[in-house]
């Protein structure tokens, strides 16, 4: 009895596992292998070309104010942040120094005019001498030479007594312009090396009401920028804010920067006059600016993501190798539109730019031809028709998987859980 029992387990475990097996194989060839991807609908938009750059907030007027001549600060009239109107007296050097070299200075003055005078008597006696025969020529010529000389002497006393008396009037340093104090470089009772040795900085006036970005675009993309452009100002200390502002000044040289290295890529400085009153805003802030090159009005447009690139003749994906990092489709895509891809790693002329359409369960490729590019959109000016479905993701299927004829199905968007019911 117990022989049967044993019998009949082993009968049903036997079948459990062949059971199991056939259902796993059944499973296995039912499975759904169709790749999920998203999709979106080719439409029309407005596109806007933009060159993103970052930089810093800085005044449209500042004038920085150092002293000409070297002293030591004995008045400071003011302090950081005050406002100051033009021809306010600011700084005062000490005098002494300069008020004895101008007390030299007339002191010689006087004295050259008192010599250029006697010399002018004396010559006038040997004159009237030597026409009456009691001086020779050689007599006379010496008069007139001493006479000269003395005259010259005088000159060069006026010009140096001028030279002081100018010295003294720059140890009393007055506002330029109107504005504030934005920076203050010297404390009282400190020394100033005066601008004929070095920019020696006393302190900075700035028009704090009208200000700029001054900010660094790439070479590449430099060639698209003109004066007048509006550009969207994004300032770090005021976040998710946009304002508004306008390129005025484009440098038609590289940046200091920029030309110190050989292998940085040179940036040309790009001033935007920001429009908006901006409460708070402070010279040295740091900025991004979104320069508008470009518009399209209503034109048929994808998401960036959606363009790849796949080779003409065997429709695969194409990559390039650039510092050892392996290039997607969309990113070679980029580069081919930009022209900086590398020509050495592929044929430009055996690749193409396409989308991928959805067509019942199906990818379909379709080459196109592709215009201006927007920070999210891209214009498609052939190839695809306003209201085509074009998959848009997922990146890694769309940008290295997905090929001409895949089976694909559209991913599911979850369910949003009801509402409870009111009691």
């Amino acid at each position: 009895m117990k022989k049967k029992k044993k019998t009949w387990l082993w009968i049903i475990i036997v079948a459990l596992v062949v059971a199991a097996a056939a259902f796993a194989v059944y499973k296995s060839k039912t499975k759904d292998t169709r790749v999920v991807v998203t999709v979106e609908t080719a439409a029309q938009r407005r596109l806007v070309a933009t060159v993103s750059a970052s930089g810093t907030v800085e005044p449209v007027e500042e004038v920085k104010v150092s002293a000409e001549i070297p002293g030591r600060i004995v008045d400071l009239t003011v302090k950081e942040g005050q406002r100051v109107e033009k021809g306010q007296f600011l700084v005062q050097l000490d005098p002494e120094t300069y008020n004895a070299a101008l007390e030299s200075a007339a002191s010689a003055l006087r004295s050259a005019r008192s010599q250029k005078q006697k010399s002018e008597a004396d010559l006038g006696r040997v004159r009237e001498l030597v026409e009456k025969g009691g001086h020779s020529q050689a007599d006379l010529d010496a008069a007139v030479a001493t006479a000269e000389m003395s005259a010259a002497q005088l000159d060069q006393a006026l010009a140096e007594e001028k030279r002081a008396r100018e010295n003294l009037a720059k140890t009393r340093i007055n506002a330029p312009m109107s504005g504030w104090v934005s920076r203050l470089n010297k404390e009282l009772g400190e020394l100033t090396l005066g601008s004929q040795f070095q920019e020696d900085v006393i302190l900075v006036i700035a028009e704090l009401s009208q200000m700029q970005v001054r900010a660094e675009v790439d070479e590449n993309d430099i060639v698209g920028v003109k004066l007048g452009d509006s550009a969207a100002v994004e300032i770090d200390a005021f976040p998710d804010t946009l304002f508004t502002g306008r390129v005025v000044e484009i440098a038609q040289s590289a940046s200091q920067a920029s030309l110190a290295s050989e292998t940085q890529a040179r940036s040309y400085d790009v001033k935007v006059a920001v429009v908006d009153s901006i409460a708070g805003i402070r010279p040295g802030m740091s900025a991004t600016v979104d320069i508008a090159t470009d518009f399209r009005d209503d034109v048929l447009s994808v998401s960036l993501q959606c363009v790849a690139v796949r080779d003409k003749e065997h429709g695969k994906t194409v990559e390039i190798k650039e510092d050892e990092e392996k290039k997607s489709s969309r990113e070679v895509a980029a580069q081919v539109r930009a022209g900086s891809a590398d020509t050495s790693a592929f044929d430009r002329s055996a690749v193409q730019e396409g989308v991928f359409i959805f067509a019942a369960d199906s990818a379909v490729w379709k080459p196109v031809k592709t215009g201006l590019s927007s920070d999210r959109h891209i214009e498609i000016i052939e190839g695809i028709a306003d209201g085509d479905s074009v998959i848009s993701g997922p990146y890694r299927v769309l940008a290295r998987d997905l090929v001409q004829g895949m089976k694909i199905k559209l991913r599911e968007e979850p369910k949003m859980a009801g509402k409870p019911q009111a009691r």
